[in-house]
């Protein structure tokens, strides 16, 4: 059936090198490799090595529950089976995650390998963002970095002290302990969220626990239905602000650099050192320590004085306005009607800006969702950046390359806004 002048067509053609390409899959004996089908495995595949040291690198970003982790297997001995990394041992962050590590994997110049999480998200008050992270693994898949440009500071990062006069005069005192026990329950306790140390006062000042010596709230809660009053005759609570913000935010008590400063004093009466309250109320101005202040009334009602004094004195320690900062109560029962307003005073609504204006840019870009390898870096693509537009990030020799939402609206029209995410 060949015509005379198609007799030399095939013959060319099989002289092409692109026809002629190696089939690189051995399917009559091929090699298998097994691992946990809850897990994925093998929902992303890297070859690696040369020169006799070769093997694939196997995502299985279910693994540990969601957590992911990631196998190396070596193709060598006909005997040889696949390593679980277990990354979650050298990178804390991935335990428990659910970040689903593995879903992406690639190969750097160096030798080594970057593997992703893109669900990975960080708790931050009532809020949960999914900005992801990555890793850097070196060639024995050991943890070179965390790559997590997009994770930010919850807004609930918080240092606090609570200063409680514990004098005489206070009565009784476990309505004291159950606003102590009412307002932490409000605080959003945790690493990179919220701690609280707690001062008490009288004659003498005693620091009854430090930042972050009772991390959960569990731990706190117990620690508060065991406080008992310090007692004493006089009230000095100047000097209990000073000792607080010179002392109870430092390092050495467990103060972190970056956290929100947060002085909340509760106290019956007037101060017996207010001359001092001044130079008190600097030291704390000069560390950045915002002061929440209320007054108790029940000690002057008790006894039908006039508590104007008195309350002038703790509007002077609040911080302004003070609208905000200030409140005032008939007596220590009150205190646990005013728990609710104080928590939304401290803690506002995160992910939400005025007007109804979105503030999600980075929160939940779930890093690394795709990535794709540069001559000198890498590039990142962020799937849930910018209200769901999608963004990249590069990271190489010039640093890291966040472009901003302006540099895509430009390029694609309202209609298509969100076809860019997944790319």
């Amino acid at each position: 059936m060949w015509g005379v002048g198609g007799q030399g067509v095939l013959p060319a053609l099989l002289l092409l090198p692109g026809l002629c390409a190696g089939f690189n899959i051995d399917v009559e004996n091929p090699r298998v490799f097994r691992g946990p089908p809850e897990s994925q495995f093998g929902y992303r595949v890297l070859q690696w090595g040369g020169d006799g040291d070769r093997g694939l690198l196997v995502g299985a970003p279910w693994d540990g529950d969601g957590q992911g982790d990631v196998y190396k297997c070596g193709v060598g001995p006909q005997n040889s089976s696949c390593a679980k990394a277990n990354l979650g041992d050298t990178a804390p962050w991935l335990r428990g995650s659910a970040g689903h590590l593995g879903m992406t994997l690639v190969g750097s110049k160096d030798g080594g390998f970057v593997a992703c999480a893109p669900l990975w998200s960080q708790e931050c008050g009532t809020s949960v963002f999914s900005s992801g992270r990555c890793v850097r693994l070196d060639e024995e898949l050991r943890l070179v970095e965390t790559v997590a440009p997009t994770a930010q500071r919850c807004s609930t990062y918080m240092d606090i002290v609570l200063v409680l006069d514990g004098s005489n005069s206070i009565y009784p005192w476990e309505e004291v302990q159950d606003f102590l026990g009412n307002i932490l329950g409000r605080f959003f306790i945790g690493p990179g969220q919220t701690q609280v140390g707690v001062l008490q006062y009288g004659e003498e000042v005693v620091q009854e626990w430090a930042l972050g010596q009772h991390p959960t709230a569990q731990a706190l809660l117990e620690a508060a239905r065991n406080l008992t009053r310090q007692e004493g005759r006089e009230t000095r609570t100047a000097m209990a602000i000073r000792q607080a913000c010179a002392e109870s935010f430092s390092a050495e008590r467990g103060g972190r650099s970056g956290a929100a400063r947060l002085l909340l004093v509760v106290t019956d009466g007037e101060s017996h050192d207010g001359e001092e309250l001044p130079a008190a109320l600097a030291e704390c101005e000069k560390r950045n320590i915002t002061r929440y202040a209320i007054a108790v009334l029940g000690h002057y009602l008790r006894r039908q004085q006039d508590p104007e004094d008195f309350i002038r004195e703790i509007k002077f320690i609040a911080s302004d306005p003070d609208e905000k900062y200030f409140f005032n109560v008939t007596d220590e029962a009150a205190l646990n009607d005013i728990v609710d307003a104080l928590g939304d005073r401290i803690f506002s609504l995160e992910g939400t800006r005025e007007d109804n204006e979105s503030a999600f840019e980075l929160e939940m870009s779930q890093i690394g969702f795709s990535i794709h390898l540069l001559e000198d870096g890498i590039l990142f693509g962020m799937v849930g950046a910018y209200d769901w537009e999608g963004g990249v990030l590069e990271e190489s020799r010039r640093g890291r390359i966040i472009p901003p939402r302006e540099a895509f609206q430009g390029e694609f029209p309202l209609e298509l806004k969100n076809h860019a995410a997944y790319l």
